[in-house]
């Protein structure tokens, strides 16, 4: 028993998001730079985890693992985070697996990321950020389907308009895909697979512009339109959180000029919806 550490890094919404042949999944974007950082001190003078209000799905989660292990006994977990809330960037799942490979640490358990996908689950639908590489994730039972790799070199440019999207209540509301969306959702799978394996982020950014665009009917973007003129001026796709608030534009991290580009988008972004409190984000994979 000692201090344990664990960490997790969130994510910019999702490439694709939807149903294949009637099993939910998701495909994800993981971001490195978005990190929840959790550690934990055991204290087997307590029997619970104390955490702070608003970390109460990760003590859930780190209870459950506890008793799976036939652990008696508590401590103090400890979260910080960069990654904002509510905005479909997997905060929460985020804060769960950090959490749970902290405890782990503490405890020695030897935690897998099937059995963190397991307990993520049993608290809410989780993003599948467990695995640090792209993969395909059904999201609601926490099974992983496929995996891709690492990205080919990106840039994301996003914005956020405000508001939030509650995970839990979000996904109680059944989701509708006319037999043309599941169409659409089947294309941008292939297009993806297509992205991995020649290495080419044209591939992906248009699988994701599929998928985004079948959401407008479920979880419409007003920012959508925009993004749809600028990503066709900088040949980019467009990425948005299919439960949450954020959209973008992923763009090839090879792209010439590239710091222009992304200096252009900001500005069209702000100029476009000035005098409207929004946040702008910007990231890029080390290439």
């Amino acid at each position: 028993m000692k201090l344990g550490r664990g960490s997790c890094n969130g994510t910019f919404g999702e490439l694709v998001q939807g149903i294949m042949k009637e099993r939910p999944f998701l495909i994800t974007l993981p971001i490195r730079s978005l990190r929840s950082e959790a550690r934990f001190v055991p204290d087997t003078n307590v029997s619970r985890i104390r955490v702070v209000n608003s970390k109460m799905k990760a003590k859930k989660a780190g209870e459950s693992l506890l008793q799976l292990f036939g652990i008696r006994g508590g401590g103090y977990l400890e979260i910080h985070s960069n990654i904002p809330t509510g905005k479909g960037m997997a905060s929460s799942s985020a804060d769960i697996v950090a959490s749970l490979r902290a405890i782990a640490d503490s405890y020695s358990i030897p935690l897998t990321n099937e059995m963190i996908s397991m307990i993520a689950a049993k608290v809410e639908p989780t993003d599948g950020v467990m695995y640090e590489e792209v993969v395909v994730y059904e999201y609601i039972h926490g099974q992983l389907i496929a995996s891709f790799g690492t990205l080919p070199p990106f840039i994301l440019v996003g914005i956020d308009l405000g508001g939030m999207i509650k995970t839990i209540e979000f996904n109680e509301v059944p989701k509708v895909y006319s037999q043309d969306d599941q169409q659409q959702l089947i294309k941008a799978f292939d297009l993806v697979s297509k992205g991995f394996k020649e290495q080419n982020i044209t591939y992906i950014g248009e699988a994701a512009t599929l998928s985004a665009r079948v959401n407008q009917k479920i979880l419409p973007k007003p920012v959508f339109p925009l993004l749809v003129q600028l990503a066709d001026r900088y040949q980019g796709g467009i990425v948005v959180a299919h439960s949450g608030t954020v959209a973008g534009i992923l763009l090839d991290g090879n792209l010439p000029n590239s710091e222009l580009v992304v200096s252009h988008l900001i500005r069209e972004m702000s100029l476009a919806y000035k005098g409207v409190p929004l946040n702008l984000f910007h990231y890029e994979s080390k290439k």
